[in-house]
C-alpha cells in the first residue's frame, strides 16, 4: 500500500514541511512565538568545476541576513 502523500504527487520532504507549517499554525500563543522562528529554511548551491567549488549560491533568511 502506497503512502496517500506519494499518490497526490509530493515525496516525503515536502509532505513533513506541511505537517510542521500546520502544526506551528494551530499552536497557542507563547508557544506560537518560538515554533515561528524555526519555520524559516535555508538552500545552499555550489557549481563544480575540475573537483573544485566555482560558485556558491545561498537562498533563505539566514542567507539574506549574511
Amino acid at each position: 500500500m502506497t503512502a496517500f502523500w506519494r499518490q497526490v504527487g509530493l515525496n516525503y520532504v515536502n509532505y513533513s514541511s506541511i505537517c510542521a507549517r500546520v502544526v506551528r499554525q494551530v499552536l497557542k500563543e507563547p508557544h506560537k512565538a518560538a515554533a515561528a522562528s524555526r519555520d524559516q529554511s535555508l538552500m545552499k548551491s555550489s557549481s563544480w568545476e575540475n573537483g573544485k567549488i566555482v560558485k556558491t549560491v545561498g537562498s533563505g533568511a539566514a542567507a539574506e541576513q549574511q
